[in-house]
């Protein structure tokens, strides 16, 4: 077999199955194997599909060999957030509200996938619904850097699994940073497209107006090669744009970021970090402005306001979901999350209506911020990941206040590593751009992470089966 190591990447595997040197099934065999080593403690599935995997795998081997290759997914291991749906297998929504239903058609994204040559592996853990943490039935997906520290959410098992090297990417969701935080956390690559980028047909929701779907991955070329593969119009659902197909040539390894224009807040994104994050940002910034962009302070009004709009909508929207459920079989829930969606019944109409109309005042500010600038750069969240017990005896929720600005506004937004705490955590850095500038956010973040290792470190397994 060919040198598979923990840090290999969708790119790399893609150019090897394409070259017959490497066989789909070879590569699933090395990630089931460490799976079956060591999913029982770092907890990043609720379902493994080793036999529809395999069956896939063997599939794509089949076509490979007879000329028929697909593309840079044909053959490669993936893993869907338990919300996510794939026809035939138990969706849980990490809840037990239904945990038996098993849908009959695969979501959009899901078939778009399958259709590439992907090899689905298996359904993520997550937090229950997407929202506040994980149900107790199910337990907490570990932080591969550090077990009794959390690992983000909601998409919690996709970047545990990315960083623990049990797929070589993953597609969660986020509604208010639940691919960036696990990315962050984590260490790896977490891409929120533009809203209406990707179908949501399928995919359970949390927040119809702030849901989006993306990948998780090693690097930025792979987040570019999924989300070729998953973005396009889709008529099943009435966010998805028509002209919303991504094409892999806008994303350019040989971008330089001289001359780039990068935003950098004044305010609110750097008023109250945690010391090891506001420096590996800071030391981020300046190899980026030796990289020859120019950094560009921006002053952003309506912060605070934002975020409790984001809430706002957030909270409403969840609870008009959920809210038939809560009546007839609350008992489903965990009870932290019970209560998050039944304070949703109490925003009343009209700031909701306020909530939306803040949201279109704060569009036409960004369009005159993106006059002066190609992005933004911002830590992705204040801190890096805490303790699981903090979690569980304070009820401390995930930070959505770095997050939130992109799911409220749509923008597409991404997360890279760029340094870590002293206490071994990985820091992330944000990455947001314009309405559908997926291209040029992933070529920036590409350039940075062709002069930079943070993304190639890797966690010592020993912690897994100590």
């Amino acid at each position: 077999m060919i040198g598979i190591n923990q840090f290999f990447t969708i790119a790399e595997s893609a150019a090897l199955i394409a070259d017959k040197q490497l066989s789909p099934s070879e590569l699933l065999d090395y990630f089931l194997h460490r799976i079956e080593k060591f999913e029982s403690r770092l907890n990043t599935f609720i379902t493994v599909m080793v036999d529809a995997a395999r069956q896939h795998a063997k599939q794509a081997e089949t076509e490979i060999m007879a000329g028929n290759y697909k593309g840079p997914l044909h053959g490669i291991p993936i893993s869907l957030k338990d919300i996510i749906a794939y026809a035939d297998y138990p969706m849980t929504n990490g809840s037990r509200i239904d945990p038996e239903f098993v849908p009959t058609t695969h979501a959009t994204v899901t078939q778009k996938l399958i259709d590439a040559g992907a090899v689905i592996v298996g359904k993520a853990h997550l937090h229950e619904f997407a929202f506040r943490g994980p149900h107790p039935y199910y337990g907490w997906t570990r932080n591969p850097w550090n077990m009794d520290r959390v690992p983000g959410g909601s998409s919690s098992g996709s970047g545990s699994a990315v960083q623990a090297a049990f797929v070589l990417g993953s597609i969660g969701t986020d509604t208010g940073g639940s691919i960036r935080n696990p990315a962050s956390f984590c260490g790896v690559t977490g891409l929120k497209p533009t809203y209406g980028r990707v179908s949501r047909n399928g995919v359970s929701p949390l927040s119809w107006s702030l849901d989006h779907v993306g990948p998780l991955t090693r690097t930025c070329e792979d987040a570019a090669i999924l989300l070729q593969a998953i973005a396009g119009y889709d008529p099943k659902d009435e966010s998805s744009y028509q002209q919303s197909q991504f094409d892999l040539q806008s994303f350019n390894k040989l971008e330089s970021l001289q001359g780039k224009k990068l935003g950098v807040p004044s305010n609110y994104f750097y008023d109250n970090l945690a010391p090891d994050v506001e420096f590996a940002v800071s030391e981020a910034l300046k190899e980026m402005e030796r990289m020859g962009a120019e950094i560009i302070p921006i002053e952003l009004e309506g912060m605070e306001e934002l975020r409790i709009a984001h809430r706002i909508i957030l909270n409403s929207e969840a609870y008009a979901f959920h809210q038939q459920n809560l009546e007839e079989k609350p008992e489903g829930y965990g009870p932290g999350l019970r209560l998050a969606f039944e304070m949703g019944q109490y925003y009343s109409a009209a700031s909701y209506v306020q909530a939306q109309r803040l949201r279109t005042l704060m569009r036409d500010r960004f369009k005159e911020i993106f006059a002066k600038v190609d992005v933004l750069v911002t830590p992705t969240n204040p801190t890096v990941a805490k303790l699981i017990q903090e979690h569980e005896n304070d009820n401390v929720l995930f930070s959505t206040s770095f997050t939130a600005l992109a799911n409220f506004l749509g923008l597409p937004a991404l997360s890279i590593p760029c340094g870590f705490s002293g206490e071994g955590m990985p820091v992330g850095l944000q990455i947001m751009g314009r309405p559908f500038a997926e291209g040029e956010v992933l070529s920036i973040g590409h350039c940075y992470q062709a002069q930079s290792d943070w993304h190639k470190r890797l966690p010592n397994e020993e912690i897994w089966i100590a």
